[in-house]
Formats: structure tokens, sequence, C-alpha cells
């Protein structure tokens, strides 16, 4: 009922009713390989999700039908569609072109990015694995620490203090908040726990992306706790802890130690990602310029026989086409990710509802109604009441959301252990 609603012609006219044109984005969302794809066209100026459609491929001419749906949907609006926006996904792209003739379609500037920075991303990868595998010995000095700690009997019970929450926050922001310590705690061993709890969390954090390799915010986070480190150590208060200390900094400074070449290079190519990504920002100037700029880039790169810049120049001149589409048109959308980031809502809905940390393939089977409904109350904050939904109480599942339901169900019994020969005499018998 709230994804009928939400597909309501009336509604979507009243909603589009101030605005002069559209732009439009598609991307499709696969919780688990080997399932179907919901394909999701959303308008990104308004953020209002149209409709999504679970289909069985991604091939151009089932694509296309969601393209010839969105122009169905932008006719009955009454309003032009201004620009595409979409990664460079062949389907995409000749679809856009036979629905839309004439409207700029522009290429998600995220998705160039991590295709072009692929052979980067693949060395810090491989340097950060290898330096992760190198700091070893933490656990031993935790195991130390604590076993010191333990008294020999019992103590007496005592009162448990209020505590504080706690917040988590990133690893390398933990390292500047224990370099900038100046003043240790009571208990020297503490401090160690406080320094081993720092290196855990930095050797865990896997976060970064194109222009933040994970394993360069490793190093760097490194760097800030052995430099703390280093401090302590020049105070030479002595004592187990001390030596504790020179333990763990020999465990970190083994671990830089041996990727300190690769990471030199990975640096290196990080310099030229990042002056391709500054011809893609709208602050460095007018589109035409930075145009420009990308293409004396790319001949540049072309120029140079080395793996890594021949696959640079060779993504920069397949997404050349696309990336600076549409002039000055809203600077401010870039690349795909405002509907990327969407789709954590619908998935951190599925987490909820099963229990799990994945989402499951539900959210594309349900998607249909499940994407709508969740948007449903974006535009409309305060709760739906009967008067809302019963001009829908009628409404039923589309198509392909049912086709995809039954398609579950015929999945689960093949694979179900007790109905193996019961499903076989079906197929055998044809029914």
């Amino acid at each position: 009922m709230l994804a009928a609603r939400h597909r309501d012609p009336q509604q979507l006219v009243a909603a589009y009713a101030q605005v002069d044109a559209l732009i439009l984005a598609i991307d499709g969302l696969q919780p688990e390989k080997g399932h179907e794809t919901l394909y999701v066209v959303r308008a990104l100026v308004q953020k209002r999700v149209w409709f999504a459609e679970a289909l069985l491929s991604s091939a151009t001419t089932e694509v296309q039908q969601l393209l010839v749906q969105a122009r169905t949907w932008a006719e009955r609006i009454g309003k032009p569609v201004r620009l595409w926006m979409s990664d460079k996904q062949d389907a995409f792209v000749q679809g856009i072109a036979a629905e839309f003739p004439g409207v700029p379609h522009r290429y998600c500037a995220n998705h160039f990015l991590r295709d072009v920075a692929k052979p980067m991303r693949e060395a810090d990868s491989h340097a950060k694995v290898k330096m992760r595998s190198k700091v070893r010995g933490l656990c031993t000095i935790e195991r130390e620490v604590l076993q010191h700690q333990r008294p020999s009997t019992a103590a007496p019970a005592v009162e448990p203090a209020a505590t504080t929450p706690v917040t988590h926050a990133p690893a390398n922001q933990v390292a500047k908040d224990i370099a900038a310590a100046t003043t240790p705690p009571a208990d020297a061993s503490e401090v160690v726990l406080d320094y081993w709890s720092a290196v855990r969390g930095i050797l865990n954090d896997d976060q970064g992306g194109p222009l933040q390799p994970p394993g360069i915010r490793m190093a760097e986070a490194l760097g800030d706790v052995r430099a703390s480190l280093q401090r302590h150590l020049d105070a030479n208060r002595g004592g187990r802890a001390h030596t504790q200390l020179q333990r763990l900094a020999a465990c970190i400074d083994r671990g830089v130690a041996e990727v300190q070449a690769e990471q030199m290079v990975v640096r290196q190519h990080l310099h030229e990602i990042q002056r391709v990504a500054a011809t893609l920002t709208s602050a460095n100037g007018a589109a035409a310029a930075r145009q420009t700029q990308f293409t004396r880039l790319q001949e540049e790169f072309a120029g140079l026989d080395t793996p890594f810049y021949q696959h640079v120049a060779g993504v920069m001149a397949s997404f050349a086409a696309g990336l600076f589409v549409g002039g000055e048109t809203l600077p401010c959308l870039q690349d795909n990710l405002d509907l990327e980031r969407w789709f954590r809502k619908p998935k951190g809905h599925e987490r909820r509802i099963h229990g799990h940390r994945h989402a499951g393939v539900r959210i594309v089977q349900e998607g249909p109604t499940l994407l709508l409904a969740l948007d449903a109350h974006m535009t409309h904050p305060e709760p739906f009441i009967a008067h809302d939904l019963e001009p829908y109480q009628d409404a039923s599942a589309p198509p392909c959301q049912v086709e995809a339901l039954h398609r579950r169900k015929i999945m689960r019994k093949a694979r179900a252990k007790k109905n193996e020969s019961s499903c076989s005499q079906h197929w055998k018998a044809g029914t």
C-alpha cells in the first residue's frame, strides 16, 4: 500500500510541481553473487526513488525496459530530463542513448577513480597485508601485562563506578589522540595496554578509497603511535612497562620497514591519481578548462611506457566521453554515490529484520515494494494513517516481485534434502 501510494501519478505530479527539469540516476544492488540484481531509478536532486525492479541478467535489452519505464514516468509528470548519471555499464550507455536521445549522460566520477586506481589499490593491499603480517608479538605483550595485573588473591567486592559511553573513533584519530597525550596513567601497565589497543585498532582498519589507500593510512597511523611511543621511551622511566614498550615499538618498526619500498611506489602512483582527480572537482575551474587538463594528462600518461601509466591512460580514454558531459549542470553532482549511499537504508532495514550482519536476497526479491515503502517515509515523516492508505487497499505487488518470490520458493524446495525425491519426480513428470 505504501509503495502504491508512492507510485501514484497524482502524488508524483504534485511532488514535482516546482521542478523545472529532472536529473535521474540508475544503479544496481546485488547483495549476494549468483542472484538477480535489483535495479533502481532515482531522481537525484529530489532524492526520491521512482521504481525498482529485479532482473535476472544485466543484458541491454532487459535494462532498456527500465529506461522505457523511466521515460514514461517523465512524460507522465510532464518534466524534461536534463541529465542522466550512472556508472559506465554498457547496458546503461546504450539504453540511455536509445531512449533519451540528446540527453547528456554523465559517468560516475567515483567509479572512474576506482577503475583508474585499480593497480595502485592492488599494490597497496598487498603491502598492507605484508605489513600487518610482520607486526607480530602484540598478543604476547598483552598476555604478559594482564598476567602481571591479575591479583594473586581475590579482591573484595566493590560497587562498580559509573561509566561513560565509549565512542569509537577512526584508527588514525585514535593514534593522534594517544600521540597528543603527555601525562601517562598512574599504572604504567595501562600505558602499554592503551598503545596495544591503538595498534590493534589500526591493523583492523580497512577503510579508505582511491584517494586514501588503506595501506598508506595504516602506515601513517602506525607512525603517529610510534612517535608517541618514542617520547615515552625517551623519558626512560625504566621497569617492566619500559621493556614492553620497547618491544611494541620494535613490532611497529618491523612491519613498516618491510613495506617501505613498496609504499614509496604506491605514494608516487597516488600522486598521479590525485592529479587526475583534481580535474574532476568543480572548485578547480570551469568544466571546459578541466576537460582540457584531463586530456593533457591522458596524453602525458599514454606516452610513458610503464604498465601503470598505460592502464591509467586507457581508463581515462574510455571514460572521457562522459565525465564532463553536461558542462556546469549542477556541479555538486559529480558521481552516483548519492544513490549508492541510499542503498544503506534498505540494507540496514534488512539486517535488522533477520538479525544477520549481511543484507539477504530478500532485499532484491521484495525490493520493488520494499524500497518504495522505505522511501515513502522520506517525504512523509509523520506516521501514515488509514486515511492516507485507504485508496490503495486493493493494490497488488508488481509482476516482477511476484515472479521473484515464486523463483525463491522453487529454489528453496530444490535445495531442501527432504524434498529431493519429490522434486525430482515432479521434474521428471514435467509438473
